[in-house]
């Protein structure tokens, strides 16, 4: 059985830390197959060992944080919306098109300074950070 990656990575957040055990109890693993899944997590850099148990590393958060605003590569995934020719704001959740989504620069004024990323339009929250823009390969503005 396959597990969805952005399953595993929620339930790893909303716990803080787990153990095999937990996978076993969410998944209705055997415990050599959770075992297995959390050390393969850990080899990609997603999790991190604790006393407690398994942990997001930042890299772990930040696919995380991919997966909410993107969607995760599962077109099964109960978490994911439908995949649509949109981004979606995790702010306002208004549908940018990906035609429309551009990386803006870096914007220095003297009141603020915005980072480099994709931000919404209707809220002007961010959608994707630089790096994540670079890795969509998305046009520069």
């Amino acid at each position: 059985m396959k597990t969805c990656k952005h399953l595993s990575l929620r339930l790893i957040r909303g716990k803080g830390s787990v153990r095999a055990q937990d996978l076993v109890t969410e998944f209705d693993y055997s415990p050599a197959t959770a075992r297995s899944y959390l050390a393969y997590l850990t080899r990609q850099d997603l999790l991190h060992r604790t006393s407690a148990g398994h942990a997001l590393t930042a890299r772990g958060q930040d696919r995380l944080h991919f997966f909410e605003v993107v969607g995760c590569g599962n077109p099964d995934c109960p978490c994911c919306e439908k995949k649509t020719g949109h981004y979606t704001c995790p702010t306002c959740a208004y549908e940018l098109p990906r035609a429309q989504a551009a990386l803006k620069p870096v914007w220095d004024t003297p009141f603020f300074t915005r980072a480099a990323g994709v931000y919404c339009p209707f809220c002007h929250g961010q959608i994707f950070s630089e790096a994540q823009a670079s890795f969509l390969c998305l046009a520069k503005e």
